[in-house]
């Protein structure tokens, strides 16, 4: 038997409310579909992907799906995602991993969808598919959901007003008015291979302060905030030590007052890794190093702690998709090393 693929039950809720202001009786639409009549109370909840795309196909009008999926993604964003996607977006140290942590975890959104990314030169296309339903008329009204949803991580890095070069849709309907208002420098393709947004690599490489509020606010019981303000506060603490030597997971037990395996057992429930946690630390004071241009790439290599050059920049580059020196290029114009921001460069 085939598996039907579910989604939450929050994004059928932003086309509720989109129709319920067109005055659609969504009441008797949802009874019709076989989907909850009282699904706006249970958000986390998942539902069948064919039996919602069918309720949206039945109510949103044939001839408007781009102008529903539009509409209903304009109050899409991260408030919208599961809380603990929320969480780990929120608390990536930078734009490209918050891309990374949104992708990995697409599936428990929506199980017909699948997000990646591919490098094409200065430029980074994170493509949001979902599969199984590229012929159906359905597809026109779900693709500006997911497009937002990318989209509005890109702004937790880059502001509110950001706006993507160019987005691609499967969709073969023209974008509505509104969407080409609201991007008006924005490429917008249709009837093309992929779901997709381009985002520049540099704006991604740049480091995301962790806003310890908005990241609170994204979990649930109020014992997990003290999680999360360890895993903080464990970044901190070992980026002291870096310029000296990387603290090991006993030195640390015993600045934190616990023992080794209890500190392993409380990483373990909380999904985290120690070696993580010195990585994030690295690449944080790192990126202070670098914006500051009075170091070379070799120096701040060695000064967070790593045994070469090569092995920095291979680490660096999973956090920004940028060689440490292609990152300093768009710090400084003039940095201290030459710089090459073609993608083969290897960042050595």
């Amino acid at each position: 038997m085939r598996k039907v693929p579910l989604v939450r039950a929050a994004h059928l809720n932003v086309y509720l409310e989109v129709l319920r202001e067109q005055g659609v009786p969504v009441h008797k639409g949802l009874d019709r579909a076989g989907l909850p009549t009282t699904v706006d109370e249970t958000p986390n909840y998942y539902l069948s992907v064919p039996k919602v795309l069918d309720f949206v196909s039945a109510n949103g009008g044939a001839g408007a799906a781009m102008e529903l999926g539009f509409a209903a993604a304009r109050s899409m964003g991260l408030d919208g995602l599961r809380p603990q996607t929320r969480t780990a977006i929120l608390s990536a140290p930078s734009g490209l991993a918050r891309l990374q942590a949104a992708a990995s975890r697409a599936t428990r959104e929506n199980g017909a969808l699948i997000a990646s990314m591919v490098t094409r030169g200065d430029d980074l296309r994170v493509v949001c598919d979902i599969v199984g339903y590229r012929d159906s008329p359905a597809l026109a009204y779900a693709e500006w959901l997911q497009l937002q949803a990318f989209i509005s991580i890109v702004r937790s890095v880059a502001g509110p007003s950001w706006c993507p070069a160019e987005m691609t849709f499967i969709s073969k309907r023209a974008p509505p008015a509104a969407a080409l208002e609201t991007f008006p420098n924005t490429r917008i393709l249709m009837g093309r291979t992929h779901t997709s947004i381009v985002v520049p690599r540099v704006l991604l490489g740049r480091p995301c302060p962790v806003d310890p509020a908005a990241v609170a606010s994204a979990l649930d019981p109020p014992q997990d905030r003290a999680c999360l303000a360890t895993a903080e506060m464990i970044r901190e603490i070992l980026k002291t030590y870096l310029r000296d030597r990387p603290l090991r997971i006993g030195e640390l037990a015993e600045i934190l007052g616990t023992s080794e395996r209890s500190l392993q057992r409380h990483l373990g429930a909380e999904n985290l890794k120690f070696s993580t946690l010195v990585a994030e630390a690295r690449y944080q004071v790192a990126c202070e190093m670098l914006s500051r241009g009075d170091m070379s790439v070799t120096d701040v290599a060695y000064s967070t702690g790593y045994e070469n050059p090569s092995h920095f920049s291979r680490a660096f580059r999973r956090f920004t998709g940028l060689s440490p020196r292609q990152y300093q290029c768009s710090i400084h114009p003039q940095p201290m090393e030459p710089c090459n921001i073609d993608a083969s460069s290897n960042g050595r």
